[in-house]
């Protein structure tokens, strides 16, 4: 990631940024009007974009911030954080209040505040909507590594109707038939225009959500579509269905899957059946 050196005027405003607390959040969580949450700055240290999940009818709520802290107390280290939700609920193709109206606009102010932050590497992380958005935003802006839980791989609503995948369809077919002015229907697609090669990590479950011999979860469909990028790595698990963090927080396994991933530069390859150990290099390491 290229370093800028930030403006006066951004340095101030960044300084001035109070600790966010599990407080602030709730004060923020039902207000439409409030589409980002920024922790208080640590300069050269790890920077972790945090997207929200979708939660029809309601506003989606911020995620990942209790997650990352235990992670700080785990390693006495501290993390950078912007915490960023989708209130419209729109795989964020509609904007984010305080950020953009569209994608460019949002993927262009987050560029920014990275360039104002000044981290040492930068992680982008989030589950089902936020999966698609940590990978959208994650290769438009050049991430060190992605970490996408049960992401959709595509937009398509036809393609999603062939599959029999009609979990999402509502949400594409208004963005197909009112399309945002910017829009990334295709992530496969995106990442290959891009040239994006860093490391993209896909979590997923392959069980489907009832055992009624009717039910599918396709998220390993999508999750295949994803690996035709170069470094891309799959973790499916097998007794998870589409609520893959649900099931790895239930089982205890989340924190130490996320230590891994953004944690202290140690990161798995996962493999059918097993996973294996993988030293990653940072750019520049961090202090």
């Amino acid at each position: 990631m290229t370093r800028l050196r930030r403006p006066p005027s951004e340095a101030s405003g960044l300084s001035a940024i109070p600790e966010l607390t599990v407080e602030a959040i709730e004060a923020a969580r039902w207000n439409p009007g409030v589409g980002c949450l920024v922790d208080r700055v640590h300069r050269d240290s790890p920077l972790i974009i945090a997207f929200g999940f979708c939660q029809f009818p309601y506003v989606a709520s911020f995620d990942f911030f209790n997650r990352t802290k235990k992670l700080e107390k785990r390693f006495g280290s501290k993390y950078n954080r912007i915490l960023v939700r989708d209130a419209r609920n729109s795989w964020y193709h509609r904007g984010v209040p305080g950020l953009g109206a569209d994608v460019d606009e949002v993927a262009s102010t987050l560029r920014a505040m990275i360039h104002a932050v000044e981290p040492c590497r930068v992680f982008s992380i989030g589950q089902s909507m936020g999966g698609y958005a940590a990978i959208m935003f994650g290769m438009l802006l050049g991430v060190d590594r992605i970490a996408a839980f049960c992401p959709l791989s595509h937009l398509d609503p036809e393609e999603a109707a062939r599959y029999g995948d009609l979990g999402f369809r509502g949400a594409m077919l208004a963005l197909r038939d009112d399309p945002p002015r910017a829009i990334y229907p295709d992530l496969v697609r995106l990442g290959k225009s891009l040239g994006f090669r860093n490391e993209l990590h896909v979590i997923f479950g392959t069980h489907p959500q009832q055992d009624d011999g009717l039910s599918s979860n396709f998220d390993a469909i999508h999750a295949l579509r994803l690996a035709q990028l170069p470094n891309v790595l799959l973790h499916p698990y097998p007794e998870a269905d589409h609520l893959v963090v649900s099931w790895l927080i239930e089982n205890k396994q989340l924190d130490d899957l996320l230590a891994r991933l953004i944690g202290e530069g140690e990161c798995p390859d996962a493999t059918p059946g097993r996973d294996r150990e993988m030293r990653w290099r940072p750019s520049r390491p961090c202090s």
